[in-house]
């Protein structure tokens, strides 16, 4: 088929850097000549797209080999605070927990009773006035030793 001035061709245009649609400006015999890009405006000869030439097979297939697949990330099992509390709830005694308020000394280990949280397990001491207790329904930061 012949070319017209005014048809679209495809072509790899050197200003965007990748295949476009051209514009047909000037035609030689059967070859096109001239060719303006419709996404710069740029003009010039008609360039073979880069997708049917070999260099562009190439670098595609390159591109392929060198990322592969992409990898696929594994998550983390989620930790169930609840089971982590029962564990460590196993060979203590309840009814021996201290009612939480601001004034209590606590230790690691020890057993309270909150007001809205319930029954907690004193895990950690994260600083000479904050405490990381396991309750069932998860970890809170807790305050104590204050006067």
């Amino acid at each position: 088929m012949p070319y017209v001035p005014g048809n679209a061709v495809e072509g790899y245009c050197l200003e965007c850097k990748r295949d476009t649609v051209q514009t047909v400006l000037e035609v030689s015999g059967l070859q096109v000549r001239m060719v303006r890009c419709e996404k710069c405006g740029d003009e010039g000869p008609l360039r073979m797209p880069r997708h049917k030439t070999k260099a562009g097979l190439r670098a595609a297939l390159q591109k392929k080999v060198v990322t592969g697949a992409p990898k696929r990330r594994t998550r983390k099992p989620k930790e169930d605070p609840g089971q982590t509390f029962r564990q460590l709830l196993q060979g203590k005694d309840i009814s021996e927990a201290v009612d939480y308020n601001i004034r209590i000394q606590i230790t690691e280990g020890d057993v309270i009773r909150h007001k809205s949280f319930g029954i907690g397990v004193v895990t950690t001491i994260t600083a000479t006035d904050k405490a990381t207790v396991l309750f069932e329904e998860g970890p809170r930061t807790m305050i104590f030793g204050r006067e």
